[in-house]
């Protein structure tokens, strides 16, 4: 992939902007005729022809298109405000501090910290020390059991079981206060607001929007109710959407997400589908299930575009876009624009795309969350117990473009200088622009060359570039003593699109390592003269592989991606995957 293309994926993709979608009122330029476009102006006739000629009647959404025109007027108002907070960074930032504080100055956890006297951000950092979920742990499980007044003053009823863990391994129950649902909710409506502001959109919500999310089902735990973030937000979505949001209750509930994405596949074959929602790498799994549904329908659509040929956009996040870009052009067929978010259970939305061409999401610094960032090099783990002045904490206003940083979090469900575990930078500090690197339990390092997941990604790109052809999904793994040496090399487990491989993989497994080398100065350093890096190796895995791993290693939470640092044992997983394998 040239850098140009590169510079396109980066503002509508969680590194930034995908070669983007034709806006909706552009779509009068002619179209493919494998994948015909329907304009904006013809969206209300709501018929689809398919290649046999015979007219398909989509079904249609309830709001005639004034609504969507209304709505699309209205959406500057949103966007206004939220670019006057990036425009005053430090007062936004600061006022949501305080704001935070004064709410919890009378719990257990506020007096402690002296919540009260705190006049801005140095009075925060001098009193509150950077902490992890060991940390909060113990304030979190009296929660659960029905304490008020402990970390915020009220009862907070839902929690959300996180995909991650905790340094000792245990299952993560995060708190969900009513106030961050309602910060989730507004930031949630800017991200769409952005959209259409900057597309001139006038159509969205004359058809439906289609959530691919967990099971909405909540697990009883006593007082409270033990939930996941994306599914409780699906039961709260403002009263305007709900009409025109998809699926329906029954399947919304659905637990197996195969059996699920089968459903919603074959019920809304005929629906006029213009958005999909959810964690970006399961729009491709939904694509391929529509088209074998229309193929049984006896439908010859070759594309997304002729089942849903008004489908414009696709609101994603969770994992990074660029991967699965080609696979969504592919199987969509048409333009459609994917508009990113960087979000998590601790907080909500933090970023999203912004259209304008630059690299990183746009932060969200006026929706209840604080943000600190700790330079990487000096970031200490929170229950080290080491002492000293500590690591530097930098807040939002005072960013370095381009440096590495681990993100902490100040949040209204009474998160304190929490460190989610995410390794980001700014290629963009005014305005501030997020990029995710990776985890930081989530670096590949056999020699200290500390590989994130991002440069693997890069490396993938410039390999797939390279030697063209189209990768499901991939993830690296360390061999150590390679061959029956003493030195180690990565190894490539990827699984390509059926048809679309590389023409030879021992050119692309040297294009990936070269790729390595362009991206990690120490990997580079180590390979030069196999000092103590040896070739990369590719590893191809079986058609399907890639999602029976997922499955086996999530056992089904919908929530799990495929790691793009695999550790030893998922890769003696993998290998039971891999093409070839018994």
């Amino acid at each position: 992939m040239t850098s140009s293309e590169m510079n396109e994926l980066h503002s509508a993709s969680r590194f930034g902007d995908p070669p983007r979608a034709a806006r909706p009122q552009d779509r009068d330029a002619p179209a493919s005729s494998a994948a015909p476009v329907v304009q904006v102006e013809q969206l209300e006739q709501e018929i689809a022809r398919p290649p046999s000629g015979s007219p398909r009647h989509l079904v249609r959404a309830p709001y005639p298109q004034l609504v969507g025109r209304a709505v699309q007027r209205v959406a500057n108002v949103p966007v206004a405000l939220w670019d006057r907070a990036l425009r005053n960074v430090r007062r936004t930032q600061e006022a949501t501090l305080l704001a935070l504080l004064e709410h919890a100055r009378s719990t257990e956890f506020g007096r402690a910290h002296d919540f009260g006297r705190i006049r801005g951000y140095d009075d925060y950092a001098r009193r509150v020390p950077i902490g992890d979920y060991d940390s909060f742990s113990p304030y979190i499980d009296r929660m659960r059991a029905g304490e008020r007044n402990l970390l915020v003053p009220e009862f907070v009823r839902y929690f959300g079981n996180s995909s991650g863990s905790s340094n000792h391994g245990r299952p993560k129950f995060l708190p969900i206060t009513d106030r961050q649902i309602r910060f989730q909710q507004l930031a949630g409506t800017d991200t769409v607001m952005r959209y259409l502001h900057w597309s001139g959109d006038d159509g969205l919500f004359a058809g439906y929007t289609l959530g691919l999310f967990p099971p909405t089902t909540m697990r009883a735990e006593g007082p409270v109710l033990i939930t996941s973030n994306p599914a409780l937000m699906m039961t709260k979505m403002p009263a305007i959407t709900r009409p025109v949001y998809l699926p329906h209750g029954d399947v919304r509930t659905m637990a197996n997400y195969d059996e699920k994405l089968g459903v919603i596949a074959q019920r809304y074959l005929d629906y006029d589908v213009r958005a999909l929602t959810g964690t970006t790498c399961w729009f491709t799994l939904l694509f391929e299930k529509v088209l074998a549904a229309a193929r049984r329908r006896g439908l010859r659509a070759r594309s997304v575009s002729e089942v849903w040929p008004n489908l414009r956009v696709l609101f994603g996040g969770g994992v990074s876009a660029a991967p699965y870009l080609p696979i969504i052009r592919e199987l969509v067929g048409a333009d459609v624009t994917l508009v990113d978010t960087y979000n998590a259970t601790e907080g909500g939305v933090y970023g999203a795309s912004d259209f304008s061409g630059a690299r990183g999401m746009l932060m969200v610094p006026h929706r209840g969350t604080f943000f600190e960032f700790v330079p990487l090099e000096e970031r200490q783990p929170p229950s080290s117990g080491r002492s000293g002045r500590g690591p530097t904490r930098v807040p939002l206003w005072a960013v370095e473009r381009d440096r590495p940083y681990a993100i902490v979090v100040t949040t209204a469900s009474g998160l304190y200088s929490y460190e989610l575990g995410d390794i980001v930078r700014f290629p963009s500090v005014s305005p501030p622009r997020i990029e995710f690197m990776g985890r930081l339990t989530g670096c590949l390092s056999v020699t200290q060359e500390l590989t994130t997941h991002v440069e693997i990604e890069r490396a993938v790109e410039y390999a797939v570039s390279a030697c063209p052809c189209r990768t499901v999904d991939f993830g690296a793994a360390a061999d150590v003593g390679a061959q029956g040496s003493a030195k180690a090399r990565y190894v490539l487990f990827v699984e390509f699109q059926q048809g679309a491989e590389p023409a030879e993989l021992g050119a692309f497994a040297t294009a990936f390592d070269e790729g390595m080398c362009k991206e990690n100065r120490v990997y580079r350093e180590h390979r030069s003269g196999e000092v103590a890096l040896i070739p990369a190796r590719v590893v191809p895995l079986a058609s399907g592989g890639a999602r029976a791993f997922l499955e086996e290693v999530t056992r089904g939470n919908v929530q799990g991606k495929f790691p793009r640092i695999i550790d030893d044992t998922k890769k003696m997983l993998l290998w039971k995957h891999a093409k070839g394998s018994p």
